[in-house]
């Protein structure tokens, strides 16, 4: 395998790492946005209250897009598997 493919194996992978963990990052990001409007409007400033809106969304995520997260993942490892056979293989 030349550098060249090797190099775009490893873009692949982390386009893959960054595309697996957007929704978890969105579902994240949207719900601190809420905790934090509601924050503002009711002046509660508690960190309990901004935290445990932005975990509970994220296993929401988890739940919803998890099973997508792992059917793309196992694609993408069992056709690594292979390439990494035979790097290994290589002299």
């Amino acid at each position: 395998m030349t550098s060249g493919g090797l190099a775009a194996l490893v873009r692949e992978g982390v386009l893959l790492a960054l595309l697996l963990a957007a929704p978890l990052l969105v579902a994240a990001l949207v719900a601190g946005i809420a905790t934090g409007l509601l924050a503002a409007f009711t002046q509660i400033n508690d960190p309990a209250v901004a935290l445990v809106p932005r975990v509970a969304g994220v296993g929401v995520a988890i739940v919803v897009f998890g099973p997508s997260i792992a059917n793309q993942l196992e694609t993408f490892a069992n056709r690594m598997w292979p390439v990494i056979a035979a790097l290994g293989a290589s002299p």
